[in-house]
């Protein structure tokens, strides 16, 4: 995916005809704000996968994130080199919440919580 993303920033930088109704995008990337505004250190889970489903829908739209418009229409600093390295940190995510539902199955909870009776007057 980094590779697709890098190939989006220079077709951004080579022409700026992009297509001028990606306002609904940069809104469905709103739970990245905090990581590419450095808020976060990490993307959300949310944020990972609004801009995993905006690289496969409408790629061209990350032009805007990339030149500016986004930081003027919304009004805050936009981190570029963060929003470019979104997949690599993405994948970094995923693969720790990979890690952790390994280390703690659901199942193994399930065998230790204790069974809870039915309330009184139920058989």
């Amino acid at each position: 995916m980094g590779v697709l993303l890098l190939l989006i920033t220079t077709i951004c930088a080579v022409t700026s005809r992009y297509r001028s109704d990606c306002t609904d995008v940069l809104f469905e990337l709103a739970p990245c704000l905090d990581y590419v505004t450095d808020a976060s250190t990490c993307p959300s889970l949310d944020c990972c996968k609004q801009f995993t489903n905006v690289i496969k829908t409408r790629p061209l739209c990350l032009c805007a994130v990339f030149d500016g418009t986004a930081s003027k229409l919304l009004g805050v600093p936009i981190d570029t080199d963060r929003a470019i390295n979104l997949p690599e940190a993405c994948q970094e995510e995923e693969e720790e919440e990979e890690e952790l539902s390994q280390a703690l199955p659901t199942s193994a909870l399930r065998n230790h919580l204790p069974a809870v009776p039915p309330p009184a007057g139920i058989p």
